[in-house]
């Protein structure tokens, strides 16, 4: 049985070898394996789960590279199709003064986007019906090929009594129209157990002006449990409660996945069978010893220095 699948796009991330300037001025870059639900895979695994990733790559060389840290990390790679004729889509980011990183995706229709290509022959019923929860982010719902998959997936998830988590991660105009947008993402929240994401992209998703409304809205909707980003604290919206959980402060040198990270260590606390406060406190340390460190995924802990952290930041 697996703890834990993961449905979206694998990229290569350049991380500059220079940090405080802007992208022009940096002098160098070291690729990392990346992808918002890749990098929340590598840090579920090394927090103790067993994961794997349901999705396609490229058939060049950058796609070896996503494999063979997939399986460096843990993360089963048995459902992943190489894409033939097809790049993998890279991306480019600087890190400003106070650590907050700005990207260029450089992903183009018909030659690096193999995330698109994923069909609904590639979903494989029976792996998805021997994990306990199935993550995904709105990558792959951008296009109708692959959102038909996505749906075959989630239907599959609700038949098996998977716990499904969806973090959006919107790119608005990576849609064809608002209209479309908005449609898709209503019908998919239908499947979502945990939504995971952030006060701005939570407004932005359900078009309301608060986050009382959002959340009310995207409860209305579907999932049992919201956790939003804001500032400087999580907040948490269950149907039976609502609590916020302060984040860890820290010095951030690179906050480049740190919500990745965030989200891979409340679900682990989730999937371990801890309280929701706890599981949000695990979350909180991944993300805060991930932004600690230059680097898409350097950084992320094992299980027990998350512990040891949290420890020490209570005492």
């Amino acid at each position: 049985m697996m703890d834990l699948i993961g449905l979206g796009s694998a990229i290569v991330d350049f991380a500059p070898t220079s940090l405080g300037a802007p992208l022009s001025q940096v002098s160098g870059f070291v690729p990392y394996a990346g992808g918002a639900v890749a990098n929340l895979l590598v840090a579920a695994s090394r927090l103790g789960l067993d994961t794997g990733f349901l999705g396609c790559v490229g058939d060049d060389e950058f796609g070896v590279f996503i494999l063979r840290d997939f399986e460096s990390e843990g993360v089963d790679i048995s459902c992943v199709r190489r894409v033939r004729g097809i790049a993998t889509g890279i991306a480019f980011y600087n890190v400003d003064k106070r650590g907050e990183r700005h990207y260029v995706f450089y992903r183009f229709p018909g030659y690096s986007d193999p995330e698109s290509r994923l069909r609904p022959d590639d979903i494989d019923a029976d792996y998805i019906s021997r994990s306990r929860s199935i993550h995904f982010s709105e990558a792959l719902l951008r296009r109708r090929s692959s959102r038909q998959a996505v749906f075959k997936a989630l239907e599959i998830a609700d038949e098996h009594g998977l716990t499904v988590s969806y973090d959006p991660n919107v790119r608005p105009a990576l849609w064809d129209s608002p209209e479309e947008f908005n449609e898709v993402q209503e019908s998919v929240l239908g499947f979502v157990d945990v939504f995971l994401s952030t006060k701005d992209e939570a407004t932005l998703l359900t078009e309301t002006r608060s986050t009382d409304e959002a959340v009310e809205k995207i409860m209305r909707l579907g999932p049992s449990t919201i956790v939003l980003r804001q500032g400087e604290r999580y907040r948490v919206v269950t149907i039976d409660s609502v609590f916020e959980i302060p984040i860890f402060k820290v010095k951030a040198v690179d906050t480049s996945g740190a919500g990745d990270a965030f989200n891979a260590g409340f679900l682990a606390g989730v999937l371990k069978g801890w309280s929701l406060e706890r599981a949000v406190r695990l979350g909180a340390s991944v993300a805060a010893l991930k932004v600690m460190e230059a680097g898409t995924r350097k950084g992320l802990p094992r299980v027990e220095e998350s512990l040891r952290f949290i420890e020490e930041r209570l005492a």
